[in-house]
């Protein structure tokens, strides 16, 4: 195969992988969006896979993420160049590199003619996913099985491995498809080609199967105690800033919203999203004054996310934190919870060599990591809270049912970035995250989408992003914990060790 085509075909599959995430949500092109690539890695040397692998890291990247120039463009007020340049760094340390060993995996593991071999090639897949989401500098962003997140029959398996039970079916699937295609014309391969193709379709009519399962057990039994709740969405961009002026600002128009939201449906407990408040809650009795009234007459309790300031004294600067609170109907602050996963570059600087991209955050903009994490107590169950992107990684959805969270509240402030893409793959990720954990879930985002999610991962109420409104349903607590939040990610450590063992082996009996 020329160099030419290979790059071609490579480039194809990064732009299947991004059409079949939201906008505009095609998931079944996941199911054949990695057969360009193997194709062209299977008709490569060695070092034409790795970079083909690289390159498929850039292209997928940009797939799922046409947000991310701009977003530094405008987030930190620096130029075009400056926006491609850390895209490329992004994608090159969270994508290129593994999808480059992914892709000299599957040169080994695709020589095999077995009808077992499609699925050694999901595993490899599974791993390079692995690779992607564990280290310090990894990133779990749109990862192949988030795009199924609107298919609820087939995303049903993550409560078993979690997302990365999902990416396997469908990367397993593409392996199928490629062995078979590139088969057609070398009879000695048609018929272990057949077999593996036969061998996915069973995977996948089983994980279908599991699915249809689970969603009627789910469904099945009497009526629980269901807790109506409801989530404002106030589509205003004034948390991103923080400037003097903005102090506060925010509290009139989640006010309204909360009142609109009860007049016709009272609800117990209402829900506004990370940055709703624009102001030290806990040092402004004023403030709390104003929201104990406003919550007597909703008749409802209140969790909402806001910025925390601990004062250490020693003539030190006050340390800020990320954080939520609930405030029982009369006002007052029942329980809190401080963010502990900060997003690098936006909640706090790593790199002062790299001062140029740093922004005028302001004082409440640049966060230290906080130290309570337990579920916060409510109406509706104990809350297990995860704030902005710690709702993207399975562990953290773990680690509060662990410890006792009856259902799940994913705070977002989708503002600062400012584009659909983004905002619609991040709640993709979210729904996954009821499904892994079997709680429901109310996601609250300052410009949308915000939701309330089932534990089969279904949308009971969506609110579209970039609107003002709310969303408002049913929040019924469970407990109890499937086989992922019992043994985590060992279905995709168990895909590494498989696959790499293969790979070894294969090359040592050649």
């Amino acid at each position: 195969m020329r160099l030419g085509t290979a790059l071609a075909l490579t480039a194809l599959s990064g732009s299947l992988y991004g059409l079949a995430f939201p906008p505009p949500g095609l998931w079944p092109l996941a199911w054949v969006a990695l057969v360009p690539f193997l194709l062209a890695v299977r008709a490569s040397g060695p070092r034409r896979a790795i970079g083909l692998g690289a390159l498929l890291g850039v292209a997928a990247s940009y797939g799922v993420g046409t947000w991310m120039p701009d977003a530094v463009i405008n987030y930190y007020e620096q130029p075009f160049v400056v926006g491609v340049v850390v895209f490329l760094a992004c994608a090159v340390l969270q994508s290129s590199w593994q999808f480059a060993g992914f892709a000299l995996l599957y040169r080994q593991l695709a020589r095999r003619r077995s009808a077992l071999a499609p699925l050694l090639v999901g595993a490899a897949w599974t791993a390079a996913e692995l690779a992607r989401a564990k280290p310090v500098i990894g990133n779990p962003w749109a990862m192949l099985g988030y795009s199924q997140a609107s298919v609820p029959l087939l995303v049903q398996i993550a409560d078993l491995g979690g997302i990365f039970a999902v990416g396997f079916l469908v990367a397993t699937a593409n392996a199928a498809i490629a062995s078979w295609w590139s088969a057609r014309r070398m009879p000695a391969e048609r018929a272990a080609a057949r077999a593996g193709l036969a061998v996915a379709a069973a995977v996948v009519l089983g994980a279908i199967g599991y699915g249809t399962v689970a969603r009627r057990s789910l469904d099945a039994g009497p009526a629980p105690r269901a807790v109506p709740v409801a989530a404002a969405q106030a589509n205003l961009d004034l948390g991103v800033q923080w400037k003097p002026e903005f102090y506060g600002a925010n509290l009139a128009a989640y006010a309204d919203l909360t009142l609109r939201a009860v007049a016709d449906r009272p609800a117990q407990l209402v829900v506004w999203p990370e940055s709703a408040l624009t102001f030290f809650l806990e040092s402004e009795p004023a403030y709390r004054a104003y929201l104990g009234a406003l919550l007597a007459r909703a008749n409802a309790q209140l969790l909402t996310g806001g910025p925390r300031a601990i004062i250490d004294g020693d003539g030190r600067p006050p340390r800020y934190l990320n954080a939520a609170f609930v405030l029982s109907r009369a006002g007052a602050i029942e329980a809190t919870y401080e963010k502990r996963f900060l997003v690098p570059f936006a909640e706090y600087f790593p790199l002062p060599q790299l001062d140029f991209l740093r922004r005028q955050f302001g004082k409440v903009r640049e966060f230290t990591p906080g130290t309570r994490q337990a579920p916060l107590p409510t109406v509706a169950g104990e809350a297990g809270i995860m704030i902005c992107n710690e709702a993207m990684l399975g562990e953290y959805a773990i680690d509060r049912v662990e410890h006792g969270a009856e259902w799940l509240v994913a705070l977002a402030n989708d503002s600062w970035v400012g584009r659909r893409q983004y905002a619609d793959i991040a709640l993709a990720m979210t729904q996954v995250r009821a499904v892994e954990v079997r709680r429901w879930l109310v996601r609250a985002s300052t410009s949308g989408p915000s939701a309330i999610v089932d534990p089969a991962g279904r949308l009971v109420d969506r609110r579209d992003f970039g609107t003002q409104g709310f969303v408002r349903g049913d929040v019924v607590p469970r407990r109890g914990l499937t086989i992922y939040a019992r043994l985590g990610d060992a279905f995709a450590w168990g895909c590494a060790v498989v696959a790499l063992a293969a790979a070894v082996l294969g090359a040592k009996y050649r």
